[in-house]
C-alpha cells in the first residue's frame, strides 16, 4: 500500500523501540520540528547517530510503501530515496498516524515546489505548519498572492513567494547546486536529516541535487559508487567529494559539495553547522576517498548521467 506524510517532515526510525521520552512529541499527528530539534542537547542529537535511533525523513506529502503495520508503527520504505538496504528504497519506522493511505486517482498532480528555506501554510487565514524547502504541493486554485493547495493534512494555502513550479528544474547545472546549497550555510547538522530543519552529510548533497532535477541515492556509500568518476584535478562545481575511514581506504563515511577554488560546501557532523571551507590542508585532506559528477558543468546543456 502506498502512503504520504501528513507531517511537515516525518522522523524514519530504525525500530519502533528507537524513539526516546523526548522524543515522544514528534511521534504525534501535529508537531513543530524545530522545536524538537532545538530543545536536545549535544549529546542527545549525537545519540541519534551513535545508537543507530534514526535512519532518514519524508517532507510533508512525500510517498512511501507501507510494508506491515505494527502497534501503531509502520514499516515503510521510500522509493525515492534509492539504497543498498532494499531494493524498494530507505526502510524504517514511521508512526502510522502521521501517514495517510493514497487511493488510486484521489490527489491532483504535483504543481508547485517549495523553494524558500522554510514557508507556512496557512489554514482559513492562520498559520498552521511550516514546512521544509523542497515540499511538493498541489496547488488547486489562486488569488493574487498566495496558492490553495491539496494536502495529506488537508488544503491549506501558501504565498505565491513561497514556491515554484516543478518544470524549473529542469537543464540546471552542477553550479546551481551549489548555489542552492549556499542558502543553508549555518544550519545545524542534523544525523538522519533530509529536511530544511537539519541536514545531515548525505542529506544534504541529496537535497540540493533534488532541488537541482536529479536524485541521488540516500547514502554517501551509495552516492560514491554512481555518476561518473572524476580527477580531483579536474573538479568543477557540483562534483560529490567523497572521504573515508582508514586514510580514505575504508569506508565511506561523509560526502561534501565541491564548490569551485578548492573549496567544499558540506554539511559536517553532530555540533556543526552547514560551511564552505578550503579542505586542503584539513582532516579531509587525509581521508580523500574520490569525486563523482552527477550533473553537467556551468556552460553545459542537458543531464548528466
Amino acid at each position: 500500500m502506498i502512503f504520504e506524510s501528513k507531517v511537515a517532515v516525518a522522523n524514519v526510525w530504525t525500530t519502533p523501540q528507537s524513539p526516546r521520552e523526548m522524543d515522544q512529541k514528534v511521534l504525534q499527528s501535529s508537531f513543530k520540528m524545530k522545536e524538537w530539534i532545538d530543545k536536545q542537547t549535544y549529546e542527545e542529537k549525537l545519540a541519534l547517530c551513535e545508537e543507530n535511533l534514526l535512519q532518514s525523513q519524508v517532507l510533508l506529502g512525500e510517498r512511501v510503501i507501507g510494508l506491515e503495520e505494527t502497534d501503531g508503527w509502520m514499516k515503510v520504505v521510500i522509493p525515492q530515496q534509492a539504497t543498498r538496504k532494499h531494493p524498494q528504497g530507505y526502510p524504517g519506522y514511521i508512526p502510522a498516524n502521521q501517514l495517510k493511505q493514497v487511493t488510486e486517482g484521489s490527489a491532483p498532480a504535483i504543481s508547485h515546489i517549495v523553494c524558500q528555506k522554510r514557508a507556512m501554510l496557512y489554514r482559513n487565514g492562520q498559520a498552521d505548519m511550516e514546512i521544509s524547502f523542497l515540499t511538493e504541493l498541489a496547488a488547486v486554485e489562486e488569488t493574487s498572492d498566495r496558492f490553495r493547495v491539496v494536502t495529506p493534512a488537508g488544503t491549506r494555502e501558501i504565498n505565491k513567494t513561497d514556491v515554484q513550479p516543478v518544470s524549473s528544474t529542469s537543464d540546471m547545472t552542477g553550479k546551481d547546486v551549489v548555489e542552492k546549497g549556499k542558502q543553508f550555510i549555518d544550519l545545524s547538522y542534523l544525523w538522519g536529516g533530509m529536511s530544511s530543519f537539519g541536514y545531515d552529510c548525505s542529506g544534504f548533497a541529496y537535497s540540493m541535487y533534488k532541488a537541482c532535477g536529479y536524485l541521488l541515492p540516500r547514502d554517501a556509500s551509495d552516492q560514491a559508487v554512481q555518476g561518473t568518476p572524476v580527477a580531483s584535478s579536474h573538479l568543477k562545481q557540483g562534483d560529490l567529494l567523497f572521504f573515508a575511514n582508514d586514510n580514505g581506504k575504508g569506508a565511506v563515511r561523509h560526502v561534501g559539495i565541491y564548490a569551485g577554488d578548492g573549496m567544499m560546501l558540506h554539511s559536517p557532523k553532530t555540533g556543526k553547522e552547514i560551511e564552505l571551507l578550503f579542505f586542503s590542508g584539513t582532516s579531509y585532506e587525509k581521508e580523500w576517498a574520490g569525486a563523482r559528477r552527477y550533473l553537467p558543468s556551468e556552460g553545459s546543456k542537458g543531464h548528466g548521467s
